[in-house]
Parts: C-alpha cells; structure tokens; sequence
C-alpha cells in the first residue's frame, strides 16, 4: 500500500509540473504570434510604365480606334496630357486603354490600368476605383455674351439679364441654382439653336461648359460676342489613380502643379479647345 500511495504522489506531481510549465508557455506563445497576426500588408510594388485609361466620349479630349481593348492612334488634350504626366513621373507610357466610367467607375475595378483621364469628375463613383488628384481641367460655366452687351462685373449683373444654355445641361442647372436671374432662362436643344438665341438678342448671355466654350464661339466671332468670364458650378476634371496600383497621388498632383506653373496645361487647353478656361475671369 505504501509504495502505491508513493507512486500516485510522484503521478501528482508530475501532472501539476506539466500543468504549470503549460500555463506559463501560453502567454508566451501569443505575444510571438500577434505581431505577425495584425502585421500590415506590404506596399504595393511601385509599377515600371504606365497604362493609362481613356474615355473616347469627346473628340477634343481624347479620340481613337480601338482594337482588342488598346486604344491606337489616339488623339485629344487628355492623351497629351497623359504623355506628360508620364515624363514627369519619370515612367514609359505603356499603352492606352478604353474606359467606359458609367460602368467601369461604378465596377469598382481598375482592369489594369494606373492612371485614368476620361473626363472624370471627383464623384464616389470615381473613389471607389481611385484616389482623385487635384483638378487638371476646370469645368465652371463660361458666360458667352451677345455682341455690344457690357461685361458683367460679377453674377449680380447677370441676375438682371435673359440668359440662355442647353437644356439639361450643367450650365442650365447653375444658372437656376447659382445666379438666380430674375426672369427664367431660355433653353436650347441643340448648340447652333444656343448660338442663335445669343446672335438674335433673345437673350443676353449663354452659360456653357467652359470644357467647350472655345469650340461655342469658335468660328462665330462676327454673330457672337465674347467669351467674358466663368461661374464657379464644380471641382473640375481629376485624374483617377488606380488603389494598389502602387502609384502615389502626391507624386501625380505635383506633376500637375509642375505643368500649370511651366503652362503646358494652358497651351494643352488653348490647342485642343479654343482657349485656356483658367484664365478666365471668375465672377462674385
């Protein structure tokens, strides 16, 4: 009896040993394994040249033919400007690729490129495939006026004039939601039908895209008088930066800082649509 109550001691023993040695390892083991369970995830790899995606919606801002998904001989202020961005990134234009943003921005999916320029405004849709730069391309409301009429000072003198854009355009939405005029606009359907309100004294001003009013006035100059200012109605144009593509967003809006301030933008702006909507005077 005494030596099976010695070995059930020692088996005791033993156990609480191993239990304790147990107890004093785990807090150990989980203080090796959380770093690596909440470790962040790498970069992404900064890319070797560029794909850059267009939208084919304008003639003046990009244009070409696409075949198997690549744009060729593309064209347009968005593809000059997409070349320069890449020599200032210091990276090889790879190819250009057609983007469709009612469906692909909305996707939420890049499809391979980096960078995309295709008349994008900073909208969620645009955030959920990119991060957003800062505006390359403004995209107010010029004002055209009829020939004779007296530049306006700002928006309180056009309050007091007819004034005239397509219908449903943006134009048409801020001259009802930021100048207010005192009679209600007329609305045209069609650009000529807009030019001959201005040219007739219909009205007094039309408020278009500043994207397309060099292209309004264009050829017109004897019927239409000048392109005198711009109403602040939006952001502007962005480049879209693909998420995870490993390209940095500073890095692109310091590249466009760099071309306004030399006036690539502004030459780009004057030789693809009639003028620069920057230099436009903005009216109060």
């Amino acid at each position: 009896m005494n030596r099976r109550r010695l070995r059930r001691v020692r088996n005791r023993r033993a156990f609480l040993v191993i239990a304790v040695c147990a107890l004093a390892a785990a807090p150990l083991a989980a203080q090796a394994a959380g770093p690596s369970s909440t470790a962040s995830p790498p970069a992404p790899t900064p890319p070797s040249s560029l794909v850059v995606a267009l939208g084919l919606r304008d003639p003046a801002m990009a244009a070409g033919v696409v075949r198997g998904g690549a744009v060729v001989l593309a064209r347009g202020f968005e593809v000059e400007l997409a070349k320069l961005l890449a020599r200032r990134l210091g990276l090889p234009l790879e190819r250009f690729v057609e983007l469709r943003p009612p469906r692909r921005l909305l996707a939420g999916s890049s499809g391979g490129w980096q960078l995309a320029l295709a008349g994008i405004e900073a909208s969620g849709a645009a955030r959920a495939t990119g991060v957003p730069s800062g505006p390359y391309l403004t995209t107010d409301a010029a004002v055209v006026l009829r020939r004779h009429l007296p530049r306006p000072r700002g928006i309180a003198d056009l309050r007091r004039r007819t004034l005239c854009a397509l219908r449903g355009s943006d134009s048409a939405r801020t001259i009802t939601t930021v100048v207010r005029p005192a009679s209600p606009p007329l609305l045209a359907t069609r650009p000529d039908r807009l030019r001959e309100l201005l040219r007739t004294g219909a009205c007094d001003a039309a408020l278009v895209s500043s994207v397309e009013a060099g292209r309004f006035v264009r050829g017109h100059a004897r019927e239409l008088g000048p392109v005198t200012g711009r109403v602040e109605s939006g952001e502007g144009l962005v480049v879209a930066v693909a998420r995870g593509s490993g390209l940095d967003v500073a890095a692109v809006d310091r590249a466009l800082t760099q071309l306004r301030r030399a006036g690539a933008l502004g030459r780009l702006a004057r030789s693809w649509l009639g003028l620069d909507p920057a230099r436009l005077r903005t009216l109060r």
